[in-house]
């Protein structure tokens, strides 16, 4: 008696293999898109700083010192430029007044009389600055990174308590802006130069060339023909001087050429916010105006879950001193 061999399904093998093989290729692929990711971010962040780095060094030529206010060194920057083109003379000594910040506090008058009288004279300015700035953040409504506004505000705020020692309780302060300039003749150019954008891109470049035979005639009636290669934009000179040219064959040549164009980048709020983490950069200015640091508002390791079971991770961008990148020979940025 002859038995009848069914072959049995291994359906359930199969997926597992599916499977296994979906998973290598997530396994291969996935972490190299996160590193390009990670790169992106932090090549954007680092161009960022490097753009506000020219805000505040034009902002520099024009006030004599730098800001920790990036906002208003974007707006007088732009101002500026927007003046002289629309008023050719805007230039030497000008006033630009912007509109004033307002500010509620929660003014404790011992607090604020004892921090300035007991530090102002006999402590640097970069430990002033952070007692100044935790000052500030508990009393106010709205918190500030800038050390240079929160002492200027606190500055009004002690004048106040000390003419008034009833002057206490939640106040109003409205901080004015306003900036002596000096504007150079060459500023537009300045301008011009400093914010541009290069986009470097690929065109594709068809030339044809053609095969012709000219005729010469010589005074003795000799008569000379010679062949010769010329290009398109060439052809009409050649059909000129001979006119009875003929064009035997023509070629067509593709090539490739990398072109850059350049336009102006005009300054923008948007700089002034990591594009990871949507936090502004800190600026810190010297107590005599003279000295700048923009750093990324990254610290220590930041990290954000992707596809389940992998992470994005990156740690500071760096910062900029005085015009010098962080991340220039040094491999981490830091």
């Amino acid at each position: 008696m002859a038995y009848e061999v069914k072959s049995k399904s291994y359906w359930g093998l199969n997926i597992i293999i599916v499977l296994l093989a979906a998973v290598l290729i997530a396994v291969l692929l996935i972490p190299e898109k996160i590193w390009n990711e990670e790169e992106h971010y932090r090549n954007l962040a680092r161009t960022h700083m490097e753009n506000l780095w020219k805000v505040e060094n034009t902002f520099y030529t024009l006030t004599g010192k730098y800001t920790e206010n990036g906002s208003n060194a974007i707006t007088v920057v732009n101002a500026v430029y927007d003046s002289l083109k629309n008023e050719a003379e805007f230039y030497d000594e000008q006033t630009l007044t912007l509109p004033a910040d307002t500010v509620y506090l929660n003014v404790q008058p011992q607090e604020i009389t004892y921090l300035i009288d007991s530090t102002l004279n006999d402590t640097t300015w970069d430990a002033y600055r952070g007692k100044i700035l935790t000052m500030y953040n508990q009393m106010a409504q709205d918190s500030t990174n800038s050390g240079q506004f929160a002492h200027n505000v606190l500055l009004m705020v002690y004048d106040s308590v000390k003419a008034d020692t009833n002057w206490t309780g939640t106040k109003k302060i409205v901080y004015p802006y306003q900036y002596e300039l000096n504007v150079s003749q060459g500023y537009v150019q300045t301008y011009d130069t400093t914010f541009v954008q290069k986009d470097r891109v690929q065109k594709t470049i068809k030339d044809t060339s053609y095969q012709v035979v000219t005729k010469t005639v010589t005074e003795d009636s000799i008569t000379t023909l010679e062949t010769t290669t010329t290009a398109k934009n060439q052809l009409p000179d050649l059909k000129y001087r001979y006119p009875e040219l003929q064009v035997i064959d023509s070629t067509v040549n593709v090539r490739n050429r990398w072109v850059t164009h350049i336009k102006t980048d005009r300054p923008k709020q948007s700089w002034l916010t990591d594009p990871l983490t949507g936090l502004p950069y800190i600026f810190k200015v010297s107590a005599n105006g003279l000295h700048l640091r923009i750093k990324s508002p990254i610290t220590g390791e930041y990290k954000e879950k992707r596809y389940v079971v992998f992470t994005f991770s990156d740690t500071s961008h760096g910062y900029i001193q005085d015009g010098e990148p962080s991340w220039e020979g040094s491999g981490n940025g830091e």
